[in-house]
């Protein structure tokens, strides 16, 4: 008998810390299928999130999305089994961080 076992860490990744505008946060290794993402921003911005198996191809999934209209913090949990992700901010009119945590 085969059982699926999932470590959890409880670690917290910077996935991106300070963008003051539009940036690409480098590949982090998710350890983990399970993760939780936050995004904190000061003013309105969009983040998308990337996904990748080797984290260097730059042709990557859309994992999804986190729109703040205003100042204000968001996020989601994931069960995607990719390796790696990385966070996009598209726009930012304030300064955005986003960690991950697994």
């Amino acid at each position: 008998m085969s059982n699926n076992v999932f470590v959890k860490s409880g670690r917290v990744s910077d996935l991106l810390t300070t963008a003051h505008a539009a940036a690409t946060g480098d590949w982090k290794f998710k350890d983990a299928p399970k993760a939780a993402i936050q995004v904190v921003a000061t003013a309105a911005a969009t983040v998308v999130f990337e996904v990748s198996n080797d984290g260097t191809n730059p042709i990557a999934t859309t994992l999804g999305t986190v729109t703040l209209a205003a100042a204000g913090s968001d996020g989601f949990t994931t069960d995607a089994p990719w390796k790696y992700i990385r966070a996009r901010v598209t726009a930012n009119s304030g300064t955005v961080t986003v960690t991950m945590s697994v």
